[in-house]
């Protein structure tokens, strides 16, 4: 691994985020990964407040400064139920009911094959977490040349030109989840994140760079 300079603040502040995400572009550009690509995708997975909005949407900003105008999917948006809707159906059945089979990731899948083929005009769902809800919201891929989808889940994704995986646990984050105040406060929260952490973190292994817990950047050598 290559290792970049870490954030000193330790924490995934949308500042710190961006110098994170300068630095990761120039890198991956002297190295090939995103130059000479045409339209590129980069997934950016981890847990529960790992970071990974933070990362995508600074990712998104570096990109774009560095002339290739980019734009981000959320995970979130994609799952099959509203969000307190999704916690209940959890609650039922943890076991049988955590894991990425709460993610529409098929749709997300056909809407990176449409950032491919510069697609325009069409619509996206959006998580509505205050009505429990989903909105839709208006997808123009045309005049973007990358696409960042983040979420727990993505780097299963089979079209992904670049993996990015937040080493991040849910126990490393609590404070950081606390007083992002999104989450649901329920003593089941705990076993659901752990049932989570065994499944995101296999995720680790197939990732191009690795984001470690004070936002370190370490870049996978290629073979050959």
């Amino acid at each position: 691994m290559t290792a970049l300079p870490p954030n000193d603040a330790g924490a995934p502040s949308p500042d710190a985020g961006l110098v994170v995400a300068r630095a990761l572009v120039r890198h991956l550009l002297r190295d090939g990964r995103l130059a000479d690509r045409g339209r590129c995708v980069v997934g950016v997975a981890g847990e529960s407040g790992s970071g990974k909005s933070v990362t995508a949407l600074a990712l998104a900003r570096a990109l774009g400064d560095a002339g290739t105008p980019a734009g981000v999917l959320h995970q979130d948006d994609y799952f099959h139920l509203p969000p307190r809707t999704n916690h209940l159906h959890r609650v039922e059945d943890l076991a049988a009911h955590v894991g990425p089979q709460e993610v529409n990731l098929a749709l997300v899948a056909e809407h990176v094959a449409a950032f491919r083929a510069g697609a325009s005009g069409l619509t996206g769902p959006r998580a509505d977490h205050a009505r429990n809800r989903f909105l839709t919201r208006p997808l123009d891929f045309a005049p973007l040349r990358a696409l960042v989808v983040e979420g727990t889940y993505v780097l299963g994704l089979p079209d992904l030109d670049v993996r990015i995986f937040l080493e991040a646990t849910w126990e490393d984050t609590r404070e950081r989840r606390r007083l992002r105040g999104r989450d649901i406060i329920d003593p089941v929260i705990d076993e659901i994140l752990r049932i989570e952490h065994g499944i995101i973190s296999r995720q680790a292994a197939v990732a191009d760079v690795v984001v470690d817990r004070e936002f370190g950047v370490k870049v996978v050598a290629r073979d050959g």
